[in-house]
């Protein structure tokens, strides 16, 4: 009798401490860099900022998202990288963007003028804690200026 209150307390305290991870926080984008400006495609370095509200850490093994300027698809940010991510705390991941001209264009005037633009990254991530491997969906939008010309000055 005493071995089978022993195993279900510790059934218990296994099934307590598997809690799923709650999604990541967008917090925006930290900075933002021109690679590469051309008339076809330019590179863009940029660092989302994102928060853990998870009491424990996590590794995010895999991101594959699309970002979107206004409610058009902006671009690709793909991230294939083995990352760790501290618990209850901020984080930066940092993405690497091809973008069109064309799509620069559609907003050029949002981007001259400084304008706050809704931003929205919506994918998925796959994430693990220990043993356990999962893959969560990532939805977020934010209201932010981007200001490119600063980001051509670096």
């Amino acid at each position: 009798m005493g071995i089978n209150k022993y195993f279900f307390g510790c059934l218990l305290l296994l099934v307590m401490a598997c809690s799923s991870p709650k999604p990541f926080v967008f917090k925006g984008i930290k900075s933002i860099k021109i690679e590469k400006a051309s008339f076809g495609k330019n590179i863009f370095n940029a660092d989302f900022e994102y928060q853990n509200p998870n009491r424990f850490k996590l590794v995010l093994k895999n991101l594959d998202c699309s970002v979107f300027i206004n409610d058009e698809l902006f671009t690709q940010y793909q991230l294939d990288t083995i990352y760790p991510i501290p618990a209850n705390a901020n984080f930066v991941l940092p993405a690497k963007m091809q973008v069109e001209l064309s799509l620069l264009l559609k907003n050029s005037m949002a981007i001259l003028f400084n304008k706050p633009m809704k931003i929205g990254v919506k994918g998925r991530a796959t994430i693990s804690k220990g043993l356990f491997t999962k893959t969560i969906p990532i939805s977020f939008e934010t209201m932010q200026k981007l200001n490119l010309k600063e980001a051509l000055l670096r």
